[in-house]
């Protein structure tokens, strides 16, 4: 039984896995981003079509012209209401994918159409970069409660864990992510020891703590050196 829209992210999940895509749940507020290559693929994940969800589509087309929607299957995909629907969704030139409630099998109903002449480059590659930084796949997509884990954050978390290990982090010897986390600094969490080397303050430190991040921690615990070049 499909309850909420997260019942919907694994089953879409395997299917583009098995396609050869990696996947990835609640990049730059999109449900799923699915790569292979250069092909960029939004879901947005609803349990029922909505105003809301058009909304969505249309915003996600600048970002790349293979968007599906994705529900669980109706009973009745004969029915007009259905099939006014999906003649919303042509005119979007957005795909559908539907999900059994009984199996979670994955249809096609719908397939994209577009050209990449008509995304805005600098949200795609916004995305691209997104998807690049991060190491750990955390989230569900389609959540609303539970924190998301960003690949700004997660690069945070990363830059801690590494000083919590050494002591100091030179920016000479960084990821470009993990450099920018450092020099901006945008939470607060970095004290600069002299140019070009970082320590953590106490709120960077107690930041660990939280349980909302306790398995991208234990992962930089773990694998602190991936900081570096």
């Amino acid at each position: 039984m499909i309850k909420y829209e997260t019942d919907l992210y694994l089953p879409v999940q395997h299917f583009f896995s098995e396609l050869g895509y990696k996947v990835d749940a609640e990049v730059r507020d999109c449900d799923i981003v699915a790569t292979k290559e250069d092909t960029v693929v939004i879901c947005e994940l609803k349990r029922g079509f909505t105003i809301e969800l058009v909304y969505q589509l249309v915003n996600r087309k600048k970002m790349t012209p293979y968007v599906y929607a994705v529900i669980p299957r109706p009973k009745n995909m004969r029915s007009s209401t259905f099939r006014k629907k999906l003649d919303v969704l042509r005119a979007l030139e957005c795909g559908l994918l539907v999900v059994l409630n009984s199996t979670k099998r994955v249809d096609v109903i719908l397939e994209p159409k577009g050209k990449d002449t008509s995304v805005k480059q600098e949200y795609r590659k916004g995305i691209v970069k997104e998807v690049n930084v991060r190491k750990m796949a955390l989230n569900l997509g389609g959540q609303t409660r539970r924190k998301i884990v960003t690949a700004h954050k997660e690069s945070l978390i990363a830059a801690l864990c590494y000083i919590e290990k050494y002591g100091t982090i030179k920016t000479r010897e960084c990821k470009d992510n993990i450099k920018a986390v450092l020099q901006r600094n945008h939470y607060d969490f970095f004290v600069r020891v002299q140019k070009g080397v970082y320590t953590a303050n106490e709120k960077g430190r107690n930041f660990l703590k939280e349980k909302d991040y306790k398995d991208v921690v234990e992962f930089y615990r773990k694998e602190a050196e991936l900081c570096l070049k």
